[in-house]
């Protein structure tokens, strides 16, 4: 396909997703409706409102932004400067396992190799209020996988998922950070460090304008993706009270991915995941038991 015709694809896509709110679901119901991006440009008033849930705030808003897709063009160019590849649900290079959930991105804003996405990855989460206990089952069990051929996925949140990075980093493996931010805003701002050494080899990813600060709605929305691209998630530590990493147990059940819990420190409280199963990890050297439900 023509390079222009790409990039006007993309530009479309940035400008209705940041400016005029369009989530993944309804970026679905956009295509189905009304066919290729550059076809919303001549669309009317009506031809939106025949779609379900597209009220008139949503349509106004839809066709407000549709009138600033030049602003966009010209974003997509600045990126691409500064090294911030632009990827869409439409592109070739778009990962195959985000297209297989309900709720794909309909963008991704990546910094980093884009050869990473060429291998397979666990992912690590867990609490932010994680134990000393919880931090060193989480690196060294990141470090063990690494040591078997796969790359770390978490969340760049501090606790747990920093750690998980780490212990990749450590064995020199490669380590996916999925961000309820914009790719130039990192949050927590602690792990700006982190998230650069990540780049060299790793990729930092997230489905907001790359300026976007963070949300809780977001870094929940976030954990689809972190279980989409793993072949596997492991949460190495429950916290007591936030549930994050539940949510992203919750989304490796509905994408049918293995699901395992850490229990290093004997106190895992068997309650809270009776409705999300999943095999339970005592120490790090049940590695193989990771595995062996891998495929």
């Amino acid at each position: 396909m023509n390079v222009d015709i790409i990039n006007n694809r993309k530009s479309i896509i940035m400008a209705i997703t940041d400016g005029g709110g369009i989530g993944p679901r309804m970026f679905q119901q956009l295509l189905m409706r009304l066919g290729a991006p550059e076809d919303f440009l001549s669309a009317s008033y009506a031809d939106f409102e025949d779609i379900p849930r597209f009220g008139e705030e949503r349509i106004v808003k839809l066709m407000d932004s549709l009138e600033k897709v030049d602003d966009y063009d010209k974003r997509l160019k600045e990126y691409s400067t500064i090294d911030i590849n632009v990827i869409t649900f439409l592109d070739s290079d778009y990962p195959e396992q985000l297209r297989k959930i309900n709720d794909p991105p309909p963008v991704l804003y990546i910094r980093g190799d884009p050869e990473a996405f060429s291998e397979k990855y666990i992912a690590v989460v867990g609490t932010t209020r994680s134990t000393e206990e919880g931090i060193r089952f989480a690196v060294d069990l990141s470090r063990a996988l690494v040591g078997k051929g796969y790359g770390i996925i978490s969340g760049l949140a501090i606790g747990i998922d920093s750690a998980a990075h780490l212990g990749a980093l450590k064995e020199n493996g490669r380590t996916i950070a999925v961000l309820g931010c914009g790719v130039l805003n990192i949050y927590p701002q602690e792990n700006m460090i982190l998230s650069r050494q990540i780049e060299k080899s790793g990729l930092l990813i997230s489905e907001h304008d790359p300026h976007t600060k963070v949300t809780r709605p977001n870094l929940v929305l976030r954990n689809r993706i972190i279980s989409a691209l793993s072949s596997g998630v492991v949460v190495t530590q429950i916290g007591e009270k936030t549930t994050g990493e539940l949510k992203t147990a919750s989304y490796a059940i509905k994408q049918a991915k293995p699901l395992f819990y850490g229990n290093p420190e004997g106190k895992l409280d068997y309650t809270r995941i009776e409705n999300l199963p999943g095999v339970i990890l005592s120490d790090v050297d049940h590695v193989e038991e990771i595995l062996k439900y891998i495929i």
